[in-house]
């Protein structure tokens, strides 16, 4: 007999959580959770829709990091970057943004760790967070669903890819709308 699976999903139960855990469990290849990629997936045409959105992107290798600035601010994005989960927690606690990209594996506090954080936080119960993270295995997938992050994303990170997950999850934005 196969060893059971274990795995816990976070409260309040989304429906991407709950939906990964049970591909988890009944060891189903994962389903991508966005829908298909729109048909603009380059960076004049997230800029055309989103430019000016906050970004924090949590990234403790400095070559990721660099590339993923370079993509995000290529589309008109406002991005800030930190090298951790603790300082992911803080930014959110200090800045509003309109997404987060959360590697899983970072020093002193984890991806998986920092979302459910911003999750208990009020400004963090529907900020979108997206996993960039190596780790692409099922119950990887999982456990990023079930800390409370949106989608996933492997790496290396397709630019396409990046930008479709952006345009689905980034809140639409009304041209000329100051930040505040």
């Amino acid at each position: 007999a196969a060893p059971a699976t274990t795995v816990a999903v976070a409260t309040p139960v989304t429906a991407t959580a709950l939906g990964a855990a049970l591909e988890a469990v009944l060891d189903l290849a994962p389903r991508d959770t966005a829908t298909a990629p729109p048909a603009v997936t380059t960076a004049q045409g997230l800029r055309a829709t989103h430019a000016g959105a906050r970004i924090l992107l949590a990234e403790d290798n400095p070559i990721n990091a660099e590339v993923s600035l370079a993509l995000l601010s290529a589309a008109g994005l406002e991005v800030d970057a930190v090298s951790n989960g603790a300082l992911a927690v803080e930014r959110v606690r200090s800045t509003p943004y309109d997404l987060v990209l959360m590697d899983m594996q970072m020093p002193e506090m984890d991806g998986l760790r920092a979302t459910r954080e911003i999750r208990a936080l009020p400004q963090g119960q529907s900020l979108p967070i997206v996993a960039m993270t190596a780790n692409a295995f099922g119950e990887d997938r999982a456990a990023c669903l079930a800390a409370g992050m949106n989608d996933f994303l492997s790496k290396p990170v397709e630019t396409a890819r990046l930008y479709a997950m952006l345009q689905h999850w980034l809140p639409r934005r009304v041209r000329d709308e100051p930040h505040g």
